[in-house]
């Protein structure tokens, strides 16, 4: 058997060992258990929840703890944002939105972790970035039921960033934090990269030698000198 051959399952492994790195993993999880309150999200408020990346690569996907409530038929929109100097939106990077009827909700007054699919918008982000989960709807919010709304699950203390609530142009700060999970494609480490350069090169340079080792053996067997070899007779 040729040796590249028997080495197809080494060529395999570090192929996989540079494709695992591109799988997006759980970044950011803050999602306790308890029993907490919510926060409204609706036509005159938006609820946004600050984080700081932990993995450079691309962000794909944001997870929010929330309900929706029995009336509510508009869309709930989710959005990333860069952060100013002083922690707060600023830029919008990337949005998605779901239906009421989207299945991913469960039924009313019950939390479920919802989904936001990204992956489009492919947005870069380095470890140590500070990032802004907006959560938005048109949603009424009218009294004294309450009932046309989406809740977003608020309560323990995350430590790399902040919630605040947005009512019209003022902006207010929250004790406790929103409940969300965000998800990253990594880039590929270095290290990686490395391994699975060398071990191919390795494994390309083992090959020629071998090839080359067997060529000579069996010059010799068949009385060839190695200037014969040279001169170009084909073996």
């Amino acid at each position: 058997m040729h040796p590249l051959l028997r080495a197809t399952p080494l060529i395999g492994w570090l192929l996989y060992a540079g494709i695992a790195q591109a799988t997006p993993v759980i970044d950011q999880e803050f999602n306790p258990p308890g029993n907490f309150g919510a926060l409204a999200v609706a036509n005159d408020r938006t609820q946004i929840q600050t984080f700081t990346v932990g993995i450079t690569g691309t962000l794909t996907s944001i997870e929010v703890l929330v309900s929706k409530q029995p009336r509510t038929v508009e869309d709930l929109v989710l959005s990333l944002w860069s952060t100013s100097a002083a922690g707060l939106p600023q830029t919008e990077l990337a949005a998605d939105s779901l239906a009421a009827t989207d299945p991913a909700f469960a039924p009313p007054f019950v939390d479920a972790l919802v989904p936001f699919d990204l992956v489009s918008a492919a947005v870069p982000v380095t470890a140590g970035e500070l990032l802004a989960i907006e959560l938005n709807s048109n949603a009424s919010n009218n009294p004294p039921l309450f009932d046309e709304r989406y809740l977003w699950k608020i309560g323990g203390q995350y430590d790399r960033g902040a919630a605040y609530t947005q009512i019209g142009t003022a902006i207010f700060p929250q004790t406790d934090d929103l409940h969300f999970i965000t998800f990253v494609n990594p880039v590929s480490e270095p290290g990686t990269l490395a391994l699975l350069s060398t071990g191919l090169a390795g494994l390309l340079a083992y090959g020629w030698r071998r090839r080359r080792a067997e060529r000579a053996a069996f010059s010799a067997a068949l009385g060839l000198d190695g200037f014969t070899a040279k001169a170009g007779v084909n073996i």
